[in-house]
């Protein structure tokens, strides 16, 4: 059959352009950066890093979340509100000098009702549109949560844990990305069973159990290589609900993507996407290993 003069002048298809080069050259410099901070840098350093990180992620959530009537002056307070939370989070909970005790909670309670009241009536002055604004005020709320007290957590690991606080959070994040990488190749050698199609319809429950074996292999390595203290019982018990909570982490945040018609959380991430992007999944693990650090770790 002869093609049609609009056929034969239509323009090829061009090859989508590989992001290879873009995220080599990111890890290239954000890897020893990131080890300097984990190892080598003051405690306070990596706090700021964290710090910096919540406020950005805030930014990239709540451009998606209110992507359909963005309020600038509403976003910018919720970042800092967000960044406030966070920070008096790290101060306000931890190890005293002579007791291992929480340091005055009702700092950090008092920061999230007085952040969550400065939202409301910033809302109220600047509001366009009456029909978004519980979603919007409720995203804004909600990212005091998601974006700044959880991923805090990281932060008061490797604060609260000593001399090895940055191989635990190292080994969060060797948990977390172990299994993203896990994933990706047992999924598409073997994936078959869709995990959440109307979610993330290319991730595969098969993916998802090689995801959990190679968390499972990142924290034993650690184990067996630097925290020795550590059981095997103990590897278990950490690694399997860290994995699974990354997991769900990752889903959660491509269902906010999915509901808004977003691809990415952003472009900060040279060759990635979005920071939320790279964290997503961390930020829900990040709890579970403060938490079993500082209870389940004699």
């Amino acid at each position: 059959m002869s093609q049609t003069p609009t056929e034969a002048n239509a323009p090829a298809p061009q090859k989508k352009k590989s992001d290879l080069v873009p995220r080599l050259v990111t890890a290239i410099v954000a890897i020893p950066v990131l080890l300097w901070l984990l190892f080598w840098s003051p405690t306070e350093a990596f706090a700021v890093l964290i710090l910096l990180a919540t406020m950005i992620s805030a930014w990239e959530y709540m451009d998606i979340v209110t992507s359909d009537a963005r309020n600038r002056v509403a976003q910018v307070a919720t970042v800092i509100a967000t960044g406030a939370v966070s920070a008096l989070m790290y101060f306000s909970f931890g190890p005293t000098a002579d007791a291992q005790t929480m340091v005055d909670p009702m700092v950090l309670m008092s920061s999230v009702m007085g952040a969550t009241l400065a939202i409301f009536m910033i809302y109220l002055a600047t509001f366009k549109d009456v029909r978004n604004i519980t979603l919007h005020m409720g995203s804004s709320a909600m990212s005091l949560l998601y974006c700044g007290l959880m991923p805090a957590t990281l932060a008061l690991l490797h604060r609260d844990a000593g001399v090895d606080g940055g191989w635990w959070v190292f080994m969060a994040m060797a948990t977390v990305w172990g299994s993203d990488t896990g994933a990706y190749f047992s999924g598409r050698a073997f994936g078959k069973h869709k995990l959440a199609p109307r979610v993330s319809p290319k991730k595969t429950i098969e993916g998802a159990v090689g995801g959990l074996i190679a968390s499972i292999i990142a924290v034993l390595v650690i184990q067996q290589l630097v925290l020795t203290q550590l059981t095997l019982v103990q590897v278990f018990i950490l690694a399997i609900p860290a994995n699974i909570l990354g997991q769900v982490g990752d889903l959660c945040e491509s269902l906010l993507k999915r509901a808004h018609g977003v691809k990415d959380s952003g472009v900060i991430v040279y060759g990635h996407g979005g920071l939320l992007d790279r964290i997503d999944a961390l930020i829900f693990a990040a709890p579970w290993f403060y938490v079993f650090q500082r209870y389940f770790v004699s």
